[in-house]
């Protein structure tokens, strides 16, 4: 098509034209600008928004503290996670009938004893060695959340290496981190229904029996007689509880070993303890104050959320008029510091009671407030091993003792909506206190201490280049080895010889300290919540091995037969006794159930 001169002269006078147009009306918009007042106050005289706080200064207490979750909830808490091949798959009617309870939850949670390795990458060192698998069936039972605030005590990098495989299934791992502040705090999981949260705590100290010696105490021959007699009248009780302390080989002559304490009509300052200066505190008290272990290039690879306690060793009023003589104190009041070691007027002697070191208790149950304001549901996991007498064998009590009462109610008191503790490998009572449950004592849930491996290994340097370095062949093992021996924990003991000494001998054939029955059992606590109020509590008995097993089945959980779940249920209705806790059995189960107007 051709365009005509006149039609391009038409289109270029229309073009000026709205050219034209447009520059006069920015002309008019800048010259009104220029006119116009500046603005300084933008909004002013407008109608303001209504003022005041979204949140008080300081929100109600009753409000915070109080269970959030108002659908229905149901936790499941089992005790020591003791581990050492998965276990949860396997077709038994009898372990799937366990394992489907926690599937079932909206929160499980345990205590992790097991040291996970990925031994490719990391090397095989420790006590309690589990493959990395083993990580892989807890998430497949369903654990949330676990604790390692306990006594199994390893370097730095494994500490890591373990908190390494249980993040890697999705699991939350409280109570050990790189400060002590880090690891009192809570921990938290987002669960469909609210925010979750959990505490873990482990007392240290206050785990010595009769009958060691150790400070040595020059005393006359009168005095040896009274001190001999004190421990003549502990020994004495042996009979009243299940796992008594082994009979004491006799003394020396001239010498009393108790208490911790070596009295001795010989010169003063000879050791004939046998312990060589030893220093106190039993069992869990190798960490010192800091609650941390000290990597050996300096420095501080972990802590541990640590209540430290202090032990007294009860006494009658004329035990303790018979002390205070030998120490020469006139003081009378219930408690005698002396002898590197302290004492306690009781009615009957050998018993113990335990002072908690009051800045640990103010930090913990600080966080465990703290840790409850921040979360719709609040657990405490405590580990604790401490014995309620002199004459008890380590780790066998079937009752609290006074300190932990006393703790368990703080923290419920300071927001726990659930509290769960274990340590001693048995069974302890049930308490509802203000409408929250405290489990004493849930045992083990897995405990296949008859497959526990004899450290061979180290760690491999090249991944952990910088921290604290190898660890030669045969790695730290359990820090409960004092009591009974490696022999009693899945291999030969030191002191075993086989009679031929060619002869091939598997490291799982001796077996026995921790194969005692009272180890074998254990509870499966589940705790039900209904519009923030519990309403149910129902207590799975576990058989760990109550009848023959072979060893490598031994440990895994296992639904009991009737008889005997009954014999589990009826020592937790005894254990139970001390706190009015009111428990029927239904179907080989222990139900606890709060009517709804006794719900708090």
């Amino acid at each position: 098509m051709t365009i005509k001169p006149k039609e391009i002269k038409k289109t270029n006078r229309r073009g000026v034209l709205t050219l034209a147009v447009l520059g006069l009306a920015l002309f008019a918009g800048v010259l009104m600008l220029a006119q116009a007042p500046v603005a300084t106050n933008v909004g002013y005289g407008a109608k303001k928004a209504p003022g005041g706080r979204g949140v008080e200064l300081k929100p109600d207490q009753k409000i915070d503290l109080a269970m959030k979750i108002k659908q229905p909830f149901t936790v499941v808490a089992v005790g020591d996670l003791l581990e050492f091949q998965p276990f949860s798959k396997m077709t038994d009617p009898d372990i799937q009938a366990v394992v489907s309870v926690v599937q079932k939850a909206d929160l499980a949670i345990a205590d992790l004893e097991n040291e996970l390795r990925d031994f490719d990458n990391f090397g095989m060192v420790g006590g309690n060695l589990a493959t990395k698998e083993v990580a892989d069936d807890f998430a497949n039972m369903g654990f949330k959340i676990v604790s390692r605030a306990n006594n199994k005590q390893t370097d730095g990098p494994s500490v890591w290496e373990d908190f390494r495989q249980v993040e890697r299934v999705g699991i939350v791992h409280v109570g050990v981190a790189h400060s002590l502040a880090e690891a009192r705090m809570a921990r938290f999981v987002q669960l469909p229904k609210g925010l979750v949260g959990e505490v873990g705590i482990s007392s240290d100290g206050g785990t010595e029996a009769c009958c060691s010696g150790g400070t040595v105490v020059p005393v006359t021959a009168a005095q040896l007689g009274q001190v001999k007699a004190m421990k003549d009248a502990l020994l004495a009780r042996r009979d009243e509880i299940e796992v008594p302390v082994a009979m004491p080989a006799p003394d020396p002559d001239g010498t009393v070993n108790v208490f911790g304490v070596t009295f001795t009509t010989g010169a003063q300052g000879t050791d004939v303890s046998g312990r060589g200066g030893r220093g106190r505190g039993g069992r869990g008290g190798a960490q010192g104050g800091s609650g941390g272990r000290a990597a050996r290039g300096g420095g501080v690879e972990w802590f541990k959320n640590s209540l430290k306690v202090t032990q007294f060793h009860g006494v009658t009023a004329p035990q303790m008029a018979q002390l205070r003589a030998i120490a020469g104190d006139t003081g009378t009041g219930s408690d005698l510091v002396a002898f590197g070691t302290q004492f306690r007027l009781m009615d009957r002697p050998g018993e113990h009671s335990f002072d908690m070191d009051p800045q640990d208790l103010k930090e913990i149950l600080t966080q465990i407030k703290t840790g409850k304001e921040a979360s719709d549901f609040l657990a405490s996991n405590f580990h604790w091993h401490q014995n309620r007498y002199d004459f008890q064998a380590y780790s066998y009590d079937h009752f609290p003792a006074d300190f932990e009462i006393k703790f368990a109610h703080m923290a419920i008191d300071q927001g726990d909506d659930l509290f769960a503790a274990q340590g001693v490998h048995t069974i302890k009572g049930v308490e509802i206190y203000k409408g929250k449950p405290i489990f004493y004592g849930l045992s083990n849930f897995a405990f296949q201490s008859g497959l526990m491996p004899r450290a061979k290994g180290e760690i491999i340097e090249p991944l952990f280049a910088g921290q604290s370095g190898g660890r030669g062949p045969g790695g730290p093992g359990p820090a409960e080895d004092g009591a009974g021996g490696r022999a009693g924990r899945g291999g030969r003991g030191a002191g075993d010889v086989a009679e031929d000494p060619n002869a091939i001998v598997g490291e799982h054939e001796t077996q026995g300290f921790w194969q005692l029955l009272p180890n074998l059992e254990a509870l499966m606590a589940q705790a039900r919540y209904e519009d923030g109020k519990l309403a149910e509590v129902r207590l799975y008995p576990l058989d760990l091995g109550q009848t023959p097993r072979p060893m490598s089945q031994v440990g895994i959980p296992k639904r009991p037969t009737p008889a005997v779940a009954k014999k589990i249920l009826d020592e937790l209705i005894e254990y139970s006794k001390p706190f009015g806790t009111k428990i029927v059995v239904e179907d080989g189960v222990a139900v606890i159930r709060i009517p709804p107007g006794d719900r708090k």
